[in-house]
């Protein structure tokens, strides 16, 4: 395990808990993209919540004449809601669409990369680490869990790393890691099978490094 990988996972780790093994975590492009009405809503950052407030405030005196007209039987009426969810239910609709597009694409160089419905394990998982970023980042075996961290630091040059835990899975949840570098752009493949049978492609950018790593979590 090289030694950044385990800096990466110091402070990230629970009291007792241990590190196992430790590598570069590469989310698999060909992943599904999770339908909108599954989505979380983002989460603001501290100085996002602040400006927020601010802005809040301030709306909320320049708008007080607009409460009065969205109560009239113009705005409430039914034909104008009825309109409003229909445009909406469009736009959704093609943005999954192109979501689709885009995956069958991956597919084709990828292969099947989950099994399992959107409340399955593996369908849960995916969900949590589309709502992370899908981030390119670390990943690591422990005794009590594996851990997908990013580093929040990324995109500021010059400065050192913050990794976080973008997602975690008791070992209780996991059935097995099985090594998959048979596709054709997947030469650092590993599947993560979960307790329900469900499954889901994650991977590394090395295929040496996927083997070692998936030697290590089935083998502890």
């Amino acid at each position: 395990m090289k030694q950044h990988y385990r800096d990466g996972f110091r402070g990230l780790l629970q009291p007792g808990e241990t590190l196992v093994e430790a590598c570069d975590f590469a989310p698999n492009p060909a992943l599904p993209a999770v339908p909108a009405e599954l989505r979380m809503p983002a989460r603001p950052s501290q100085w996002e919540q602040r400006v927020s407030g601010v802005f809040d405030s301030v709306a909320s005196v320049i708008a007080r004449p607009v409460v009065a007209v969205s109560h009239s039987r113009l705005a409430n009426n039914r034909l104008t809601r009825a309109l409003g969810r229909a445009a909406e239910a469009v736009s959704e609709a093609r943005e999954n669409a192109e979501d689709a597009l885009d995956s069958a694409a991956e597919r084709a160089l990828w292969g099947q990369v989950i099994e399992g419905g959107w409340q399955s394990m593996a369908g849960r998982f995916r969900i949590h680490l589309a709502h992370a970023g899908d981030p390119t980042g670390l990943q690591a075996i422990t005794d009590r869990r594996l851990i997908v961290a990013l580093n929040r630091n990324e995109d500021r040059p010059n400065s050192a790393p913050q990794w976080v835990v973008a997602v975690d899975v008791p070992r209780r949840n996991i059935a097995r890691f099985q090594a998959n570098p048979g596709a054709v752009a997947a030469r650092g493949r590993f599947d993560l099978v979960f307790a329900d049978g469900s499954w889901i492609a994650l991977g590394s950018a090395l295929r040496r490094q996927m083997e070692q790593f998936v030697a290590a979590c089935n083998g502890h």
